[in-house]
């Protein structure tokens, strides 16, 4: 290793001191998570519902599709399963109802008699649907952590971490929103619910900073393999970490709403409440045939846009395809890291044949929201941040709209940010420096794993996988350079090349590996 030391080099990248480097690696107990009750209004909530369980009410906490709702209203449920107390819950369909309580929905909880509704995931958003529940006297506390408007719904409660006042610099998950209502109610916090709660940080894409990433940081550290069944059976085998949950654990919850189109996304409900081991393998097998599906019609729908667009030169990609509407933004994501240019993809809505819906995904430089509200003539609605977005169109106007969004790219001037990187040598692709890089971990949102930079590798001493599709090259006894999809024809173009990736820990044929894992590679200047 150079003089200037990887240690150092970390902590130029992340801009941390060697006492902030110390504050993130401190032990950890739930006393270092802020008090749930340092959310304004939290004792109101708690108060609420406290009332309507002693009235032995009906309640009923009504969530969302993504890992975030599943997750924040597992926890509820689970929660007043605690105290005893059986609550009903409804996760809403995609393609059936749409994201977030509607007036249908709120119509439908009123025939039913309920005293008391929580939405979590949702709600921020939903003032006639709230509207209508309270005039029929029905109790609403909404837990949510999406955008606020300027005015609130009129409902009795409401926890949020920034609208009520939970934290100022950052915000967090609706899941890490009910754990801490659930940590109030109980009066304790759930080592189970608390983890539930990180699936929901990595997932929903959460600033890794201040207490998401030491609530993450707990429930990694304090994870026992075969205690809690329904998260063990999603990792297969794996550790509980920052990687699993993105690459595991998240997309087998995500594939059910993405892919079912009736109602039976509220079987993860009982998948993640119910305790016997036997009850929940059918779910967990349902869950996971679903994720292979979803997998597959993925990858398959990317290839066959791929195979018709040979050639393809332009600066955006706007497509319409024949596909779920909940895969469009695995495509979109999938195209754009491939093309490296902004890319939407559209499908006919499922409610109306008139409108498409669609995904969109873009590259640093381009910014999507900004983009949709200067072309809001051509489309009904859209939301979204500066690199993923949706929108809903007429399809009358889609010729329009794909030649003005295309218009608009070419006349961005892209000024895509520069990527950090740090710059190793062969020698330093070892397990201390792996364990040092790790030390610095959780890695998401707004922390990201170190990418690594190997200068100056000669490609005629790279060695290949069986059929030349990969690069395997193993360094000294137990360290090799891995990329996949690199060719042997393709690396025979260059003499000398720079390789940008990251290190891990890998178990093959009995062996234990540091390897290098490439993600890019450049011709060496």
């Amino acid at each position: 290793m150079s003089e200037y030391s990887l240690f150092q080099k970390l902590l130029d990248y992340y801009q941390i001191s060697l006492e902030d480097y110390q504050r993130l690696i401190r032990p950890l107990t739930y006393e270092d998570i802020p008090s749930p009750f340092l959310f304004k209004d939290m004792d109101k909530a708690v108060e609420l519902v406290n009332k309507h369980v002693s009235l032995k009410h009906k309640i009923i906490v009504y969530g969302d599709y993504d890992a975030d709702g599943i997750t924040g209203c597992s926890i509820l449920v689970k929660a007043f399963l605690y105290r005893n107390y059986r609550i009903n819950y409804y996760i809403p369909s995609r393609y059936l109802d749409g994201y977030g309580i509607n007036t249908q929905k709120a119509q439908e909880i009123i025939d039913k008699g309920y005293d008391l509704v929580i939405t979590v995931d949702n709600g921020i958003s939903a003032f006639e649907p709230i509207k209508m529940l309270k005039e029929a006297g029905i109790d609403v506390l909404v837990i949510d952590h999406h955008e606020p408007q300027e005015t609130l719904p009129e409902a009795n409660v409401i926890i949020h971490p920034n609208v009520s006042e939970y934290t100022k610099s950052i915000t967090s998950s609706g899941a890490f929103t009910a754990f801490m209502f659930s940590w109030a109610m109980l009066g304790y916090p759930d080592k189970y619910l608390a983890t539930l709660a990180s699936i929901s940080l990595i997932s929903d894409m959460m600033p890794l900073k201040e207490f998401n990433r030491d609530l993450l940081r707990l429930t990694m550290e304090g994870y026992t393999h075969n205690e809690f069944p329904s998260i063990e059976y999603l990792l297969a085998g794996e550790p509980f970490n920052d990687t699993t949950i993105g690459l595991s654990i998240a997309p087998k919850i995500n594939a059910i709403g993405r892919v079912d189109k009736t109602t039976n996304i509220n079987r993860l409900i009982k998948y993640f409440t119910i305790d016997d081991k036997d009850e929940i393998i059918p779910y967990k097998n349902w869950m996971i045939s679903l994720n292979e599906i979803r997998k597959e019609k993925t990858k398959q729908s990317k290839e066959e846009i791929i195979d018709n667009l040979e050639g393809y030169q332009g600066k955006a990609l706007v497509i319409k395809v024949d596909l779920e509407e909940g895969l469009l933004g695995l495509v979109a994501n999938s195209l754009m890291n491939q093309l490296k240019i902004p890319v939407i993809v559209l499908t006919i809505d499922s409610n109306n044949p008139s409108l498409l819906k669609g995904s969109a995904r873009s590259i640093d430089g381009f910014n999507l929201a900004n983009s949709f509200i200067a072309l809001s003539s051509y489309l009904e609605a859209f939301g979204g941040h500066a690199l993923a977005a949706g929108l809903t169109l007429k399809s009358e106007n889609f010729e329009a709209f794909k030649k003005a969004f295309n218009e608009l790219v070419e006349k961005t001037e892209l000024t895509p940010t520069l990527e950090k990187y740090i710059d190793i040598g062969i020698n330093d692709l070892n397990e201390d420096n792996y364990l040092l890089i790790q030390s610095f971990s959780p890695f998401g949102e707004e922390w990201k794993k170190p990418l690594l930079k190997l200068r100056h590798i000669k490609v005629s001493e790279l060695m290949y996988s069986n059929n030349r599709m990969n690069i395997i090259t193993t360094i000294g006894r137990n360290t090799r350079l891995v990329g996949f999809g690199m060719s042997q024809e393709k690396m025979n173009q260059y003499h000398y090349i720079d390789l940008y990736g990251n290190l891990r820990i890998s178990e093959f044929m009995g062996r234990r590996y540091i390897e290098f894992l490439i993600n890019k590679i450049e011709e060496s200047k």
